[in-house]
């Protein structure tokens, strides 16, 4: 016969196996709101003029947030590899030698390229950033988390002719992932570095 105590154990038991499928079930819900819902669901300002949360896919099919740049002066920009690379190229240049620059000085940065048309195959993406900005992440996204987030970071989300419309500007966040400026996005390299080691020395 079953003691007091063994009946106690299995029913607790039965709680806790309970608990966690309506954790996973939850969870599960809560991923599918993020990745379909609003604006509001998908990308959320945390108190910030400019830029905010996020949820990225890697080329190499990894996701990631910005909570995984924490620590680091994170630099966003938003472009499409249909724009000529003559217009497009140099301000990835200019992202990677300001990269280059603050590790020199001991200053981790990320710099984040994040491609406006979620369609784009992956290796011309790589193809377009790597061979002239090879410490520039490329990322992708749903038509969604575009939409919401280049809304958060004062960006574009259009079309002109056949491709989208880059950024003006790369945002800058500090390594507390609060906004901390902009730079014109136009290839100025030196103007990228200046900025920075001025905001890194506050």
């Amino acid at each position: 016969m079953e003691t007091h105590h063994e009946r106690r154990k299995r029913v607790g038991n039965r709680i806790i196996w309970a608990v966690l499928a309506v954790a996973v079930v939850l969870a599960g819900v809560g991923f599918q709101l993020a990745s379909h819902g609003g604006p509001g669901l998908l990308v959320q300002s945390n108190g910030n003029e400019v830029g905010g949360s996020f949820r990225l896919d890697s080329l190499g099919e990894s996701t990631v947030t910005e909570g995984d740049f924490h620590g680091d002066w994170m630099l966003v920009w938003f472009f499409d590899i249909q724009c000529p690379e003559d217009r497009c190229q140099p301000v990835l240049k200019s992202m990677e030698a300001a990269y280059q620059a603050l590790h020199a000085q001991g200053v981790t940065v990320a710099p984040l390229a994040v491609t406006l048309n979620p369609f784009e195959d992956n290796d011309a993406i790589k193809n377009y950033v790597i061979p002239v900005a090879p410490h520039v992440m490329p990322f992708t996204a749903t038509p969604n988390m575009l939409k919401a987030m280049t809304a958060e970071y004062h960006a574009p989300y259009r079309k002109d002719g056949d491709a989208y419309v880059p950024a003006p500007q790369i945002v800058i966040m500090d390594p507390n992932a609060r906004y901390a400026g902009t730079v014109p996005a136009n290839g100025d390299s030196e103007a990228l570095i200046a900025r920075l080691r001025q905001l890194s020395k506050h």
